[in-house]
């Protein structure tokens, strides 16, 4: 029989980091609870023990390892890597990010778990930008780097972006690709309602768009794990402004 992990044992505090971490790179392979319960042909119960070392022996993490993309020696390396992640960036810090279109693309491709060879692929950044702007975003502390040369966000990807810095940039870099959308075309994809709201709904909805935008990432997530077909980048907008009058004509 294989040796497990006892949360009991004097390394428990190592064990709960090394699992914290194969936890996060399952999530960013886009694999959920019941994918790896299919591959491995157990219950989704047995798996959710496992994820937090209940039972979990040394065969079947490094098995769990090989599901995402990792190996034992990496995974332990980067848990000792302190996960300095943050739900809020400093205005100084969201200034810089937002001063260049260039490096905040960077950032948006490592925050949603792609290599930044994307910023090349799907953007046509050349590779020379982007160890430049990889390398700023280490000095303004927004990344780090792994073991392997990966590269980890240090912001939450559930980061609501609403000061001012976010928006001008918003409005100067990406409103202009809905405004000349054609709405007439069939292949554009949008939905529109219009509703009588009170300030209490209007909140409701500003709640709403937020937990959509969870939903968005896990299908991002699911569709790179699952999709045999290429891929292209797109940009998703979510959102509610009152209705002026109609004037007469």
């Amino acid at each position: 029989m294989s040796p497990s992990l006892s949360p009991g044992d004097p390394f428990a505090g190592e064990h709960e980091q090394l699992l914290a971490t194969l936890r996060r790179r399952l999530r960013s392979a886009g694999l959920t609870q019941a994918d790896l319960a299919k591959k491995l042909d157990v219950g989704t119960a047995t798996i959710k023990r496992w994820l937090h070392g209940r039972g979990l022996s040394l065969r079947t993490l490094s098995q769990l390892c090989a599901l995402a993309d990792t190996t034992l020696t990496e995974l332990a390396e980067e848990s000792a890597i302190p996960d300095r992640s943050s739900d809020k960036l400093t205005l100084a810090q969201e200034k810089a990010l937002t001063a260049s279109p260039e490096l905040s693309t960077v950032f948006f491709i490592i925050i949603t778990g792609w290599p930044v060879s994307e910023a090349q692929e799907g953007f046509g950044i050349s590779p020379e930008n982007i160890l430049q702007h990889v390398d700023r975003l280490q000095r303004l502390a927004l990344v780090d780097q792994l073991p392997g040369g990966r590269l980890r966000a240090r912001l939450d990807p559930a980061h609501v972006w609403q000061r001012e810095p976010m928006r001008r940039h918003f409005e100067q870099h990406m409103k202009h690709l809905f405004f000349e959308l054609d709405y007439g075309d069939p292949e554009t994809i949008f939905g529109a309602e219009t509703l009588k709201l009170s300030p209490v709904g209007v909140a409701r909805v500003a709640e709403r768009i937020e937990r959509f935008r969870g939903e968005l990432r896990e299908i991002a997530r699911e569709d790179r794990r699952s999709s045999a077909l290429p891929g292209e980048w797109h940009a998703v907008l979510a959102v509610a402004c009152p209705v002026a009058p109609l004037k007469s004509r």
